[in-house]
């Protein structure tokens, strides 16, 4: 019988130890780095600790965190509190580190630095053992450190994730504030048109036909105030169409469907056929009608102005609690490509953004000889409506 010498033994030995480290060292790695990814950023401090102090045997540890512009936190804990609370008191140094017996009550630390995108340190994982133990070895310790990596990336994605959420909303908030401004300025300067030059223009016009119709007036001058009377009752006419641009008062009296329309009347002006596929005369909330409207009219304005043939349909008809328009053209229509807002004017974003920040949806399709369709949905109620 063969016997295997004790040297091999012990090579094959060490071999499969050196082998089962690396094994757990990559078994670290991957499944923390899976677990991280599901995991919310509050939680995943806790996870991070928690794996780190079972790998390397260590009683417990900390994660502290820097915010911007503040002092060092603790963000999450492992093992004793007593533990806890020295191992916070540690530096912070700019690599993975293994300190022997840095404080009284703690007989070996290891301190894993997080780093930024910027190479700025904002935080650390700090590991602790109360009795001494072997130190780990430098592959140990790189494992540990890519582990704080990880948890340094996702830590600083969420930040980031938050930052961009907040700024988000804070320009919707803007968004909202400056469209509402702006509707509130139209309302204002159409009953100011309405309730003074509509009304002067009036009076100047009834003024200049009883003048027109005075028996000791002859006829050359009445020839003369003819296109008098014609450019004042044009003037009329101008002004109510700019008060109706601006806060139509079928919108506030009749509502959304007898608003949209008086602006076909442009449309049929032109000798355009138009058709209505559905026209719900229900009443909404007047922000979604002033939000469905101004989409119409900016719809219709593309139409008039990138148009010259073709028929024209309607369609605005509530879903459930949802209320639909649906304008659709056979003109030239355009490639509707990423670029196409910028192309077109904001007339495309100011329209979407209308619909999002009732929390609707937009849509524009459109291709070269096939025309345009601009759809928009937004909810009849507001969400705490609903549940009211």
């Amino acid at each position: 019988m063969q016997h295997t010498p004790p040297d091999s033994v012990l090579a094959l030995r060490a071999d499969y130890r050196q082998a089962e480290s690396r094994a757990a060292r990559l078994r670290l790695l991957v499944e923390s780095g899976r677990a991280l990814s599901a995991l919310p950023a509050a939680e995943s401090g806790a996870l991070a600790l928690q794996r780190a102090c079972s790998f390397c045997a260590m009683d417990g540890g900390v994660l502290l965190l820097r915010p911007a512009d503040g002092s060092p936190s603790r963000s999450a804990g492992f093992g004793p509190a007593a533990l806890q609370q020295q191992l916070a008191t540690l530096p912070w140094p700019g690599a993975a580190q293994v300190l022997e017996a840095p404080l009284a009550q703690v007989a070996l630390a290891l301190c894993l630095p997080l780093h930024a995108a910027s190479g700025e340190v904002f935080g650390a994982l700090l590991l602790g053992n109360a009795s001494a133990m072997r130190r780990p070895d430098e592959e140990d310790l790189e494992a540990l450190q890519l582990l704080a990596t990880l948890l340094a990336a996702h830590l600083h994605n969420s930040q980031l994730l938050e930052a961009l959420s907040l700024r988000e909303r804070t320009m919707s908030e803007l968004v909202h504030r400056q469209m509402s401004a702006q509707e509130e300025e139209r309302a204002r300067v159409a009953y100011d048109l309405h309730d003074g030059l509509a009304q002067t223009l009036a009076g100047l016009h009834q003024r200049l036909q009883g003048f027109a119709q005075h028996r000791q007036l002859n006829d050359e001058l009445r020839v003369a105030l003819a296109p008098i009377l014609q450019l004042a009752q044009r003037s009329m006419g101008e002004t109510r169409q700019a008060i109706s641009g601006l806060r139509p008062t079928l919108l506030d009296d009749f509502g959304l469907a007898p608003a949209l329309d008086r602006e076909l009347d442009r449309l049929r002006g032109q000798g355009r056929q138009v058709q209505w596929l559905r026209r719900d005369t229900q009443r909404l909330r007047p922000a979604v009608e002033i939000a469905l409207f101004r989409i119409g009219q900016e719809a219709i304005n593309n139409i008039c102005k990138h148009t010259v043939e073709g028929a024209v349909s309607l369609d605005l008809h509530l879903d459930g609690e949802t209320a639909h328009l649906q304008i659709e053209d056979r003109g030239p229509g355009f490639a509707a490509t990423q670029e196409t807002p910028a192309a077109h004017g904001m007339g495309l974003v100011a329209m979407r953004e209308r619909c999002r920040l009732l929390g609707g949806q937009f849509a524009c399709h459109s291709q070269p000889g096939q025309g345009t369709r601009v759809l928009a949905s937004i909810p009849r109620a507001l969400p705490d409506e609903e549940n009211a």
